[in-house]
């Protein structure tokens, strides 16, 4: 059923109307043979969905700083990792067959790491005059 409702899902962003209704009735009937696992299934995959929109927001929220930041500095001070990690997670790149993302911890450390250099920073600029 995963397989089934991941498959309608991948349908769905690309469907015209027709096919958009065609969906429609395949999930309808899935809904009505098995509801329970149909339910699961799309739990499990809204789950997942919400996961990718949340990876794209990182990365939407994280575009007008990181150009001016050092990943390099970043992955090796706060997570004690390389650059290819952070920008790994931070793309969702396929990394030994999953996707790669940031785990609650280290949204945290992440949280963390920009808030330190952003008091420095205020600190710095503080000195100059």
């Amino acid at each position: 059923m995963d397989k089934k409702i991941i498959e309608l899902k991948e349908k769905f962003r690309y469907a015209n109307k027709k096919q958009l209704a065609e969906i429609d009735k395949e999930i309808d009937e899935l809904a009505a043979k098995q509801p329970t696992a149909f339910s699961k299934a799309m739990i499990k995959a809204s789950k997942e969905t919400v996961e990718e929109i949340n990876a794209l927001l990182l990365k939407e929220k994280l575009k007008n700083v990181l150009p001016a930041l050092s990943v390099s500095y970043f992955a090796k001070t706060y997570f004690k990792k390389t650059p290819q990690w952070f920008y790994q997670r931070l793309n969702g790149n396929t990394v030994n067959g999953k996707n790669a993302k940031f785990t609650q911890e280290e949204l945290k450390t992440l949280s963390l790491a920009l808030s330190d250099v952003g008091k420095r920073i205020n600190e710095s600029a503080s000195f100059i005059f």
